[in-house]
């Protein structure tokens, strides 16, 4: 058995493999009576010491195979060699594959200028949502730190499907985590063990090595800077063959329609032979709209999966809307290759100048590096290390999108909760439109982030806090009124905001109530181990549940036995192999109420 590795067999080979981290150990031992044992703890087979004739491991990435034909144990580097001498790998590689050229390693003339004018670089801005407190906060503090800014954890802004804005679409999709107590990966000790290098070209059988599959172009980062966009875009056209997909749409297409075209036109594309499916919104005009880039990427990739054609077709997107490490995971989750981020760039450049920079690529390179570090986070609470497992994996939920929009764009994604539909997307769109071709408007501060009056409604605004604070300083319930009504009368912020009580009802009487005696004993702890705490608060739980009258959960390990028979005890025993069979006086049912 193995709770760390991933055990297979084909009839006659048992394997087991172990992924990169090796986080869990899968340890082997080998029994004069031949006896192969495997586990994350050996200790749940009962053999001698003098009976043992060899003990192992299985190593992060690493492979232990057995052939029950004639008994051989094939150890992880003897798999490699053979692996290793069956086809001429490094001369397909060195003779088909290319890596682009770092932007660390190119000349500054080769690095690219600024392209906008101040008038335009605004009406951009406009356009795509950009507020003067995302360009100080977010922006220039990635592109002059090389990582995202300090804030505090919580968000009392309204969802947003429910906020009266015109709000981002990266907006609607929530992260997901691994709900456990310790994190599966810590992006920054274990970051050796993750990678964001990509790749580009068609993908080939896996099963038939040929030299074909060898021809790729590798690069560091899914995050482009302008000398890697100009890299690709000039590759040799025969493997890598080009093409732009305008992401641009006229007023009398809707964008719904819109969207079945480009998603048509991909198709087209990528039957005809196109390498590298460019989806582009950068030429915005005035009496066009723009398809949000989530939209499209995730209805291509769909069209093109349900097609057969993605593993021949690499979607990289030139896009301005993305800014934030989360926009480009979006991106990322919901089928896209690689991420120029224009506009972010353009924005630096500017603000460069405001700061009396002169050298911009340090900039661009700390912002790149503060995205990417931005990506290891995210991925890290799914436990995923690489970027190509990210890619497509759709970890995310959304909130408020309509079923239709769900289906075309984003097929497959958790959707609890219904809104907004392409109509009300395209609203939205076409109100910075108008702002973005007013040269008059200037660009919003924001209010997204901190309070900022006339913005994004806040449920910790100023005068609810001023209002609550001075009802219990002064302990004046006309005041603490003022707090509720503020309260009970705001906006709708949370989805709790949209419940209501139907009719009236008649109170129950008190003593129909039942008391506190018999209501505390049906309430549990969370089970939190002491690695996850620490002793004083593993206790400090165990003891307040105990005195009400409920029970704590040790969680997983059990506990220290000076604990047993006091207040400080666990009612609830959580165990794992190893305790268990270390310390069998934690099954002692008066000790443990509960598995």
């Amino acid at each position: 058995m193995a709770s760390a590795g991933i055990v297979m067999t084909n009839g006659r080979h048992a394997a087991c493999a172990v992924d990169r981290n090796g986080l869990r150990p899968s340890r082997y031992v080998i029994t004069k009576d031949r006896i192969l044992t495997l586990a994350s703890e050996v200790g749940i087979w009962d053999y001698a010491a003098d009976e043992v004739i060899e003990k192992g491991r299985v190593g992060p990435g690493e492979l232990l195979v057995l052939d029950t034909v004639n008994g051989r144990l094939y150890q992880s580097f003897e798999i490699d060699n053979d692996l290793k001498r069956r086809h001429p790998y490094k001369e397909w590689m060195s003779k088909n594959s290319q890596t682009l050229v770092p932007a660390e390693n190119i000349d500054p003339s080769r690095q690219g200028e600024s392209g906008f004018d101040s008038k335009t670089l605004l009406q951009y801005q406009k356009q795509f949502g950009f507020t003067r407190e995302e360009l100080e906060q977010v922006i220039w503090v990635l592109a002059s730190k090389g990582e995202e800014a300090i804030g505090s954890m919580g968000d009392d802004t309204p969802m947003a499907v429910l906020s009266k804005k015109s709000r981002s679409l990266y907006d609607y999709f929530r992260q997901k985590f691994a709900q456990v107590t310790n994190p599966p990966i810590d992006p920054l000790r274990e970051k050796h063990v993750m990678s964001l290098a990509t790749c580009v070209g068609r993908e080939q059988n896996l099963f038939s090595e040929t030299t074909g599959n060898a021809y790729r172009v590798m690069f560091n980062s899914p995050i482009l800077l302008f000398s890697d966009f100009n890299q690709l875009l000039g590759l040799d056209s025969t493997n890598y063959r080009a093409n732009t997909v305008d992401l641009n749409y006229d007023a009398h297409e809707s964008l719904e329609q819109a969207i079945h075209r480009i998603t048509d036109e991909a198709e087209r594309l990528a039957r005809s032979g196109t390498t590298l499916l460019v989806l582009s919104d950068r030429a915005v005009a005035q009496n066009a709209q723009v398809i949000p880039a989530a939209m499209a990427v995730g209805a291509v990739q769909t069209r093109l999966v349900d097609k057969s054609l993605r593993c021949d077709t690499n979607i990289i997107v030139e896009t301005a809307s993305a800014r934030d490490p989360h926009h480009f995971a979006v991106l990322l989750g919901f089928g896209a290759t690689a991420i120029y981020p224009y506009l972010a760039y353009e924005s630096i450049s500017a603000m460069a100048k405001s700061h009396q920079v002169e050298d911009v690529t340090p900039l661009m390179l700390n912002f790149r590096y503060g995205i990417e570090k931005g990506l290891r986070k995210i991925m890290s609470k799914m436990g995923i290390s690489t970027v190509g497992s990210y890619r497509c994996s759709q970890q995310f939920e959304a909130v408020g999108l309509a079923r239709d929009v769900i289906e075309l764009c984003f097929k497959g994604v958790i959707s609890r909760i219904e809104g907004v539909s392409f109509e009300h997307i395209a609203n939205d769109q076409k109100i910075l439109h108008t702002a973005a071709y007013r040269a008059h408007i200037p660009l919003p501060q924001g209010g997204l982030l901190k309070y900022v009056e006339g913005g994004e409604y806040h449920a910790f605004n100023p005068d609810v806090v001023n209002t609550l604070q001075s009802s219990l300083k002064n302990q004046d319930y006309v005041e603490y009124k003022k707090f509720a009504r503020l309260v009970d009368d705001r906006p709708i912020a949370t989805l709790r905001d949209l419940i209501g009580i139907k009719g009236q009802l008649d109170p129950v009487d008190t003593d129909n109530v039942e008391g506190v005696e018999t209501l505390y004993p049906r309430f549990d702890s969370a089970a939190m181990s002491i690695g996850a705490l620490s002793p004083e608060a593993h206790e400090a739980l165990a003891v307040a549940m105990n005195r009400l009258g409920g029970r704590s959960n040790s969680g997983e390990g059990g506990e220290d036995a000076n604990r047993f028979n006091s207040e400080r005890n666990s009612a609830i025993k959580q165990i794992a192999s190893k305790p268990l069979w270390r310390n069998r006086a934690l099954l002692d049912p008066r000790r443990c109420t509960a598995n």
